[in-house]
């Protein structure tokens, strides 16, 4: 793990802490804000990925469970100043929820939902201190259909949602924002499988109102407006970025289960 002494160093650009920053969306949130003249300070419990996309943005980076309150308590007494705080890391299951066991659930749940809480909670004094502090979390289209082989990871991500509207309440007076962006159908490296092949991408892709599956760089954009002066306005939001599946209906599930 970072000592705390060594991750706020630069405090002439804009710091933002993205967790699940080893791969995948979280990787392309560093690249992108990075970009955009910040000073990404990434977090991932997998510490060989996250120093690899650390080393090449040329920032820092801190390997620890983020369901390790200790840790996290660790971690954010190192950060002094926060202007946006991106939860991204997620755990995903795939199986009903009456085969899912207490155990299962709490990791889910506590990567999902609970990591989130602490790590706001631990990172609340250094976004005030901001001046305009952003939070964005990470919700899903599977907030808003539950289909059984996503039980408590939809249970996990609809809580999510409940999460960034009390924290929108509670954060608010303090000067800091906090909205969510709920991704649709984003094949990742982490979950290109699940998508199948080429064919069965368009046929998933005909069913969505915009005809396309989404990439990580739509979610990008998405999270760098929430956490832009753009948005000072705009908090206790989810804004779903699906190309319409939310608005369109359950067909997609059971078009994407055949498709299997």
């Amino acid at each position: 793990m970072v000592e705390p002494r060594e991750l706020n160093s630069d405090g002439d650009r804009p710091l933002v802490v993205v967790t699940g920053a080893g791969q995948g969306i979280g990787a392309q949130l560093a690249r992108r804000f990075a970009a955009a003249g910040y000073q990404p300070l990434l977090v991932d419990r997998d510490e060989e990925k996250v120093q690899a996309v650390a080393a090449t943005l040329g920032c820092r980076a801190a390997a620890f469970d983020l369901t390790d309150d200790e840790a996290v308590a660790t971690f954010a007494a190192g950060v002094p100043s926060c202007a946006v705080l991106v939860n991204n890391a997620a755990l995903t299951t795939y199986e009903p929820l009456l085969d899912t066991t207490t155990a299962k659930a709490l990791a889910v749940l506590g990567v999902n939902l609970l990591a989130p809480l602490s790590m706001t909670r631990a990172l609340a004094g250094a976004l005030v201190a901001s001046g305009k502090g952003s939070v964005v979390n990470m919700s899903s289209i599977a907030a808003h259909y539950h289909p059984a082989s996503t039980g408590i990871y939809s249970t996990s991500k609809a809580a999510v949602e409940a999460l960034t509207r009390a924290l929108a309440v509670e954060l608010g007076p303090l000067g800091v924002r906090c909205n969510a962006v709920g991704p649709g159908t984003i094949p990742t490296e982490g979950s290109a499988d699940h998508y199948g092949d080429d064919d069965a991408r368009r046929r998933r892709a005909t069913v969505l109102p915009l005809g396309r599956l989404g990439s990580m760089d739509d979610i990008a954009d998405a999270v760098m407006f929430l956490a832009s002066e753009q948005a000072r306005y705009i908090t206790g939001q989810v804004l779903m970025v699906d190309g319409g599946h939310t608005v369109a209906g359950g067909s997609f599930f059971r078009i994407a289960r055949e498709t299997q």
